[in-house]
């Protein structure tokens, strides 16, 4: 491997989500992302916010009947189900992680839609299909976790076909506020990257949304989640460790906000 190849983390994410996502789902109802409130008096839930962001997700995708979508990195399903539930359209997850398969297939057969949904055990920047085989598809909050985010793109470009339309929604880091640093298992960018990356591989970027001050979580939000996390203090140790989840439980300084971090949603086009 040379130095201008990125080390692949997938066996990494795929540990650290192998352990994570049963808790999480467990406690907030499986959408393994973020939320977005309308603006700082809104109180909707956690639940009901990350529900929000899907909606916008599947609103940019623009899912057609018939169509063959793939989500890369799908998590444990819901953003999947929640697209085939509302919408006559096949869907195929991917995901690293074993056991993220094991509770999103459970869940598509528990919401039956298994005969349009079926998730799978494959690498974003190695996927198993056919060029062009599908219609559409989304990287939702995954390619975070993507150190060699080109490749992961041009093998998205790579599967779609010709005018397929391709979702993202990420989190990106200000100029000079590299918050992922810090994080061994994600790799931020900047929000001026994503278009000349999307062009590279053979996108034409339609849209580009800074929707930043949505995903900041109000304070009765925060007040809430703190008592989530106080009832299940010991599981979030385990996961996190005891310093992180001490801050987190801080009334006095806003935890949930990440100075730097900024979330981008985008639409762009298979040339």
């Amino acid at each position: 491997m040379t130095s201008s190849q990125p080390a692949s983390n997938s066996e990494a994410v795929a540990d650290l989500y192998d352990t994570f996502s049963e808790f999480h789902a467990r406690i907030n109802d499986s959408n393994l992302h973020v939320g977005y409130w309308q603006n700082a008096d809104d109180t909707s839930t956690f639940q009901e916010a990350t529900e929000r962001l899907t909606g916008l997700m599947i609103e940019r995708l623009a899912p057609q009947a018939g169509q063959r979508v793939l989500d890369i990195g799908c998590g444990i399903g819901k953003p999947a189900l929640r697209l085939a539930s509302g919408h006559p359209v096949d869907v195929v997850g991917v995901t690293v992680s074993p056991r993220q398969i094991e509770l999103a297939t459970a869940r598509a057969i528990e919401s039956e839609l298994a005969d349009r949904v079926r998730f799978e055990l494959a690498d974003a920047q190695q996927l198993p299909y056919p060029d062009a085989s599908f219609d559409a598809g989304w990287f939702f909050e995954s390619l975070i976790h993507m150190p060699d985010k080109p490749r992961a793109v041009a093998e998205a470009a790579r599967v779609l076909r010709r005018g397929a339309t391709l979702a993202v929604a990420d989190m990106f880091h200000e100029p000079g506020k590299d918050w992922s640093e810090i994080h061994p298992l994600v790799t931020a960018v900047t929000l001026d990257t994503y278009e000349p990356l999307l062009a590279k591989a053979g996108f034409e970027v339609l849209e580009v949304t800074d929707v930043t001050p949505h995903i900041r979580v109000p304070e009765p939000v925060r007040g809430q989640l703190r008592t989530m996390m106080l009832e299940h203090r010991e599981e979030w140790v385990d996961i996190a460790g005891e310093e992180v989840v001490r801050a987190m439980l801080d009334p006095e300084v806003d935890t949930f906000y990440t100075p730097g971090l900024g979330y981008v949603l985008l639409t762009a086009r298979r040339r």
